[in-house]
């Protein structure tokens, strides 16, 4: 389960890398501001405002799962 958030020092202009790896064939992601729920499973990758929209995983199955996210922080760039 990774809980709701958004990064407040994440750069509003630069997209966030998020890549879903393992076995875990019944993750969910939730983006709350848009009041959708997307199919998360391994191989996945999505670019995310990760500033802008909150987002979640209510939970993933069995299996296991890795998520390697990468992200420009707003000082940074």
């Amino acid at each position: 389960e990774m809980p709701h958030h958004h990064d407040p020092r994440a750069s509003p202009l630069v997209y966030d890398l998020l890549v879903s790896l393992g076995q875990a064939n019944q993750a969910i992601l939730d983006l709350l501001d848009l009041g959708a729920q997307l199919g998360y499973p391994p191989g996945t990758i999505i670019y995310i405002l990760d500033k802008v929209l909150e987002h979640g995983i209510p939970g993933w199955g069995d299996g296991e799962r890795i998520v390697m996210a990468h992200f420009v922080k707003d000082k940074v760039h």
